[in-house]
């Protein structure tokens, strides 16, 4: 690049930070004066209104509510100008990060587009920095030099990509720039991924690939499944696909029409700072396990997700340890779905016994009327509310008959002469009505009466029928085992976490779900780990949504819960309305660690890496656990001294990090998450592995990977999940024998 091109780059950022600092200065004015003017506002409501009071008439209402109208509206610009004086700032920082020169087909000349955050226009309607997210900015990510085009409302715009340049720039200096057809392994996206990681997860507007792009601004599938390699960047571009998707629509979805769900609070807390980056408020997070709290009674003692993991990696010698996987993998199966459908047809259909209610020899609705309510007038509601509608209907019909017995009673006891007051009269004919009226309602009670934990229990109680009834082949010795050991649990009033999808569903079904319709768009991260029932449950959530999911099968770290493959779950969604799309690229990771990881896989993989070098994972034996955690201090000391941010050390167990971390928190500084609604933090940090899904470390030490750890093939990919979180160091120490799962590389 010569001197004059350089010349002339340098003057453009100074207008474009001309530009930006007079922006800011006029919406700092602005919020200024939109705060006197709030202030003023308040004094004279104060002075003219004073104290509102009904006795003052209307008028003064009809002022107050003007004025506080008034106040609203000033705190809404109020706001705006805020955020808009935050874009500025951040805009002064780094007003853009790529160019494109762009040839419209028919045009003479090429027109410059500047890539950035936000855009940028000034007074005469002239873009000089166009959003990341605009139409016109989709071709720096999808095109190289050469023909191009992008989608505008006008329809196709085609022409040809005549530059494409990148740059570094902070505050007021280009660090660097250079020309690029921005390629995977180019020098930007190198520098970036080769440095240290952050406390939180960060925005990658600056290094979107093709493939992330497409999947950021697919609209043409309501529903998306995105199979991705560890490290391909798939929560970040669910989170830039949220930005873009409230960027393109802002006049019809807000952030509040927005829901992830994430794999726990960690992850939760350690992407909270995405989205305020790109200029946009967060939208609600949530977990799976949360949910299922917050809408399963309370007066069960519910397990939680990491607590059922921690019964699956610690609990192989507990005596029901057999009984349990088994009763996870069959509450986690498509047989299982199967047979919950039929058990609500069952419930749906059966005769419910329904009696005539009479009072005092009046019939006040037959059994066959009833009947006629619940399988006819009434047969579009979920189970629950049929009967509580009946049970309405029933009590609406007996009230004429009851007013008129109360008054009965009522003029019986005026005539004895014993009462005078009219309140006590009233009183006690309603209490002698409704005594007398106590068999009426227990009847009306026993036959509306539905409870979901005994639903569940009767399912248990009856498996087998059930399970004939649906066709499916199973072992009479498993099946008996699973039921006593359900049916026990029940009865101590325990929730293993399996039985919560299956408790929710049914509660869906047969009572319904709190109407969702405000949620327009679902993000479902760690998508591999969440069962078929679970996504029944989602499309009965959010039938009306678009759903985007995206995950890994090769980190689907309970190897007794989980989708499967997505086969198992495209079925649920509308087939014409679905798509599956494969991110194929890693980008986390030097290539030295991948290789080493992906050979845990032990198959073939063909998915594309960065190639970006380092050094090879290191593989260090001891005679002892003892020795591990003294070498685990120098190691810790070390790899600080050499600038590293983050050092995840990460063990099997919650019981072994708990165990590392009272060798080592007195010799080195150390934090540890045990929990799953624990806060994110960096620096050197000890967790385990199946909560350590989802984050990245500089520095990842796997602590022993021994084979009295690591030793059957359903924790291969909890391993290989482990391993992945490296960004540039891997170390995996191992005590006596290493596993079985590394000893094959």
């Amino acid at each position: 690049m010569n001197n004059i091109e350089l010349k002339l780059e340098n003057e453009w950022l100074q207008q474009v930070l001309k530009e930006i600092e007079k922006q800011l200065n006029e919406k700092s004015n602005f919020k200024k004066k939109f705060r006197d003017d709030a202030i003023e506002t308040q004094r004279q409501l104060w002075n003219d209104i004073g104290s509102v009071s009904i006795t003052n008439g209307l008028d003064q209402i009809v002022d107050f509510i003007q004025f506080i109208n008034t106040m609203k509206t000033q705190k809404r610009t109020h706001e705006f100008t805020r955020k808009l004086e935050e874009k500025y700032k951040k805009m002064l920082l780094s007003p853009y990060f790529g160019r494109i020169d762009f040839l419209e087909s028919g045009d003479e000349k090429s027109e410059k587009y500047y890539i950035g955050i936000s855009n940028l226009i000034n007074d005469n309607y002239d873009f000089m920095v166009y959003d990341w997210r605009s139409p016109v900015s989709s071709m720096f990510y999808d095109y190289e030099i050469g023909d191009a085009g992008y989608e505008c409302p006008e329809g196709i715009i085609n022409g040809k990509v005549t530059l494409k340049r990148q740059y570094k720039i902070y505050k007021d200096k280009i660090e660097y720039m250079f020309d690029s057809n921005l390629k995977i392994d180019d020098e930007i996206l190198q520098n970036i991924l080769s440095k240290n990681t952050d406390s939180k997860m960060k925005a990658i507007a600056t290094t979107i690939q093709r493939e992330q792009n497409k999947v950021i601004r697919n609209e043409e599938y309501k529903n998306l499944i995105v199979q991705g390699p560890a490290g391909s960047g798939k929560t970040s571009v669910a989170l830039h696909r949220i930005a873009y998707l409230l960027y393109k629509h802002r006049d019809k979805i807000t952030p509040e029409n927005i829901i992830i769900f994430s794999p726990n609070e960690i992850f939760n807390d350690y992407i909270s700072n995405v989205l305020p980056e790109l200029g946009e408020d967060t939208m609600y997070q949530t977990t799976f396990n949360e949910y299922m709290n917050n809408s399963l009674c309370n007066n069960l003692i519910k397990e939680t997700y990491c607590q059922m993991m921690e019964y699956i990696l610690a609990s192989k010698k507990h005596d029901y340890y057999e009984t349990r996987i088994n009763s996870i993998k069959f509450k986690s199966s498509l047989e299982f779905i199967n047979i919950l459908k039929q058990y609500v047809v069952y419930l749906e259909k059966k005769n419910r016994n329904f009696t005539d209610i009479i009072l005092r020899d009046h019939l006040i609705i037959s059994s066959n009327d009833i009947q006629e309510l619940f399988f006819k007038d009434y047969s579009q509601l979920p189970l629950k509310r049929r009967l509580h509608k009946i049970k309405e209907r029933i009590l609406f019909l007996l009230e004429p008959y009851k007013k008129r017995m109360i008054a009965e009673v009522a003029n019986e006891l005026r005539n004895s002469g014993d009462y005078v007051d009219k309140i006590e009269i009233m009183e006690l004919s309603k209490t002698s009505i409704d005594n007398e009226m106590k068999s009426v309602y227990h009847e009306i009670d026993k036959i509306t009466a539905f409870d979901l934990l005994s639903a569940y229990k009767k399912l248990f109680e009856n498996l087998e029928f059930f399970l004939r009834k649906s066709n499916t082949d199973y072992d009479e010795k498993i099946i008996d085992d699973i039921k006593i050991y359900t049916l026990q649990n029940i009865k101590a009033e325990k929730l293993n976490y399996e039985d919560q999808p299956p408790l929710l569903y049914l509660k869906g079904v047969l009572e319904g779900l709190p109407k969702t319709l405000e949620i327009k768009y679902v993000i479902i991260d760690e998508a591999q780990d969440y069962t078929p029932l679970q996504y029944e449950i989602f499309h009965q959530l959010f039938n009306s949504a678009n759903i985007t999911m995206l995950g890994d099968l090769n980190q689907s770290i309970n190897p007794f819960m989980n989708v499967g493959n997505y086969n198992n779950i495209s079925n649920i969604f509308p087939k014409d309305n679905t798509c599956i799309i494969n991110l194929t690229k890693s980008y986390r990771s030097t290539m030295e660690i991948t290789k080493f990881s992906r050979k845990l896989l032990n198959k073939n993989i063909t998915d594309e890496y960065i190639e970006r070098s380092g050094n090879k994972p290191s593989v260090l034996g001891f005679s002892n656990e003892e020795a591990i955690k003294e070498r685990l201090i120098d190691d810790v000391k070390i790899y600080k001294e050499k600038g590293y941010k983050s050092i995840g050390i990460i063990t099997r167990t919650v019981k072994e990090a708990q165990e590392v971390y009272r060798f080592l928190k007195d010799k080195i500084e150390i934090k540890i998450i045990t929990k799953d609604d624990d806060a994110y933090v960096s620096d050197s940090l000890i967790i385990p592995a199946y909560l350590a899904k989802g984050l990245e470390f500089d520095v990842a030490l796997i602590y022993n990977a021994g084979n009295e750890n690591y030793n059957c093939e359903e924790e291969r990919l909890l391993l290989y999940t482990a391993c992945t979180r490296a960004l540039h160091v891997l170390c995996i120490y191992y005590s006596g024998q290493i596993t079985p799962l590394l000893a094959e590389k």
